[in-house]
């Protein structure tokens, strides 16, 4: 199995993750600062340099006030039609 990294389909979840930040107001920062992470943490996940689990994705869809289990649905969804 390839790095999920490098999957496409990993880096349309995280384009996804940065959408909900942007429609939530939010900077790397804010959501940060939310985790109680450096803002190197979010920006990290968010260009690909860092891999973020399940859990990790969790804290941060709740940090930026994105409910987890329409985010993840809504992803599947998009994945399923393409």
């Amino acid at each position: 199995m390839a790095n999920s990294l490098y999957d496409p389909r990993y880096k349309r979840l995280i384009e996804r993750l940065i959408s909900e930040r942007k429609r939530n107001g939010m900077t790397q920062r804010d959501v940060a600062a939310r985790l109680k992470q450096p803002a190197s943490y979010v920006g990290k996940v968010e260009t690909g340099q860092r891999r973020v689990d399940l859990i990790e994705l969790v804290d941060m869809l709740e940090a930026m006030g994105v409910k987890p289990s329409k985010f993840i649905t809504d992803a599947l969804s998009e994945l399923k039609r393409r």
